[in-house]
């Protein structure tokens, strides 16, 4: 997997190992070609990164030669061609699935959003999008089935699964052609949920996929948008906008654990966000709302540390002296701005009448995550001191990793999807030091890969890897 390795951890994001190394999930040492790969007479390489954002759609070669008869979406990239035998037939068993066993047990959102009505009502009109919703509900069903131990109709699913994925597929290529797939309001929800599928069908636990199928797929998706369009109240503009909402954590936590800017930062966007709490989109307005609007300045400003930190050598002393000053004081004001919501949002949950709110819960998590995360972005570099920058005492820091344990475990249970608990979980591992914990977020990253999504034994991987490298640089401790 394109390393997931963010400032959190005090290393550079960078991928260490060989291909043939990860993929028998052993160590790589001894330069290139490793150690491994000499004794074993293998090829010894890492494929190439994929580094832009891109949309990618699973459709014909990449080198072959089509006429373009229509605009394509900006990096769009089109690989494996389509099975030719796949019967067209469609069934309408799976739509009712979807909303009553695959969404609940995969919530992005909460309540206040409206992703449920916008996708049954577009499901009328979209055969694309009816195809899409098919082929992810039959293919979670083979799986619930694989877990179950229950193998009657297996086969059907993963054959019906793949019908309507080819179907969904042909029918974007052929609005592609024709100039009219971003006209078509459910042209997102399509996108998204063809990216979940591939994912999901093609248990890539090295998370390649899960970066350029998904993610990348999801920043392009939601980067072309208009920011203007946020605050409009045309019906289609609505929907837009609910899949923006619904959506844009995984552009966030992309940034996160990439380390890698994202749109989201920018003026324009952030200014976007605040002209739509103030108008169309007050009735959406909830507090983790609000804490998802301010997560990519941390991101941003994380970056923009560890780039000076890189060049700090080469800086005068001066100038050194004025930057480690002012990002400093950039970072007391963010935390600051963290501490304020936490606040505010412990303040919203005592309110009279207030009831279980998950989406509030999912706030919680990214707030003790990010607040680590932020730490981390001066603790792990000797410009700061806990005196003059945002650097948490080990104890608060504990404090925060397990109560992103506690609260995994709710979410799961509660049916949040589990993609959202990666970053928080990556966080929280990256500081574990007993074995109880570091056990806890294994089987919680475990659960994850069981449901589906087996980009979280990447996860698991450089999380087994950064430990035995932190013990191993650790003096033993004598009691």
């Amino acid at each position: 997997m394109p390393s997931i390795i963010g400032p959190y951890d005090g290393r550079k994001a960078r991928r260490k190992r060989c291909d043939s190394c990860v993929r028998r999930q052993i160590k790589c040492h001894g330069g290139r070609p490793c150690e491994n790969c000499r004794r074993t007479n293998q090829p010894c390489g890492m494929a190439t990164r994929h580094t832009g954002a891109s949309f990618v759609f699973v459709g014909q070669a990449s080198d072959s030669k089509t006429e373009k008869t229509g605009p394509a979406l900006p990096g769009a990239q089109m690989v494996s061609p389509l099975p030719k035998s796949i019967c067209p037939k469609r069934t309408d068993r799976y739509l009712p699935y979807f909303f009553t066993s695959f969404l609940p047990m995969n919530l992005f959102t909460g309540r206040t959003i409206p992703i449920r009505e916008d996708l049954l009502a577009m499901s009328k009109s979209s055969p694309a999008l009816k195809d899409a919703i098919d082929a992810v509900a039959a293919l979670h069903s083979q799986r619930q089935r694989q877990l179950s131990f229950v193998a009657q109709n297996e086969n059907v699913e993963s054959i019906q699964a793949l019908q309507a994925y080819t179907r969904s597929v042909r029918c974007i290529q052929e609005e592609i052609a024709a100039g009219t797939f971003m006209a078509n309001q459910s042209a997102l929800w399509v996108t998204f949920l063809l990216g979940l599928f591939e994912v999901r069908l093609m248990r890539d636990s090295t998370g390649t996929n899960w970066l350029s199928h998904f993610l990348h797929g999801t920043s392009t998706m939601l980067r072309l948008q208009r920011p203007e369009a946020l605050a409009c109240s045309d019906p289609y503009s609505s929907q837009r906008r609910s899949f923006f909402l619904a959506t844009r954590i995984f552009e966030i936590s992309r940034s996160f654990i990439f380390s890698s800017p994202t749109f989201l930062s920018t003026p324009e966007w952030t200014a976007a966000l605040a002209r739509l709490w103030e108008g169309e989109g007050a009735a959406l307005w909830h507090p983790k709302e609000a804490l998802f609007d301010m997560l990519p300045q941390f991101s941003d400003l994380s970056i923009r540390t560890i780039h000076f930190c890189e060049d700090a050598d080469q800086l005068p002393l001066n100038a050194r002296r004025a930057l480690i000053r002012s990002l400093a004081r950039e970072g007391l004001i963010l935390q600051a701005w963290l501490q304020k919501w936490d606040v505010d949002a412990r303040t919203w949950e005592k309110v009279p009448g207030h009831k279980p709110d998950t989406e509030l819960m999912i706030g919680h998590i990214y707030y003790h995550a990010t607040s680590i995360y932020h730490s981390g972005t001066y603790d792990y570099h000797p410009h700061w001191t806990c005196a003059d920058a945002p650097i948490l005492p080990r104890e608060t820091i504990n404090w925060h990793a397990s109560e992103i344990l506690r609260l995994s475990h709710e979410l799961l249970a509660q049916g949040v999807a589990s993609p959202l608990l990666l970053y928080p979980l990556r966080v929280a591992g990256a500081r574990a030091k007993d074995e109880r914990s570091r056990n806890d977020i294994l089987g919680l990253l475990q659960m994850t890969a069981r449901r589906g999504f087996v980009v979280a034994d990447a996860f698991t991987d450089e999380l087994s890897e950064l430990w035995a490298d932190n013990d191993m640089s650790s003096p033993t401790e004598v009691d």
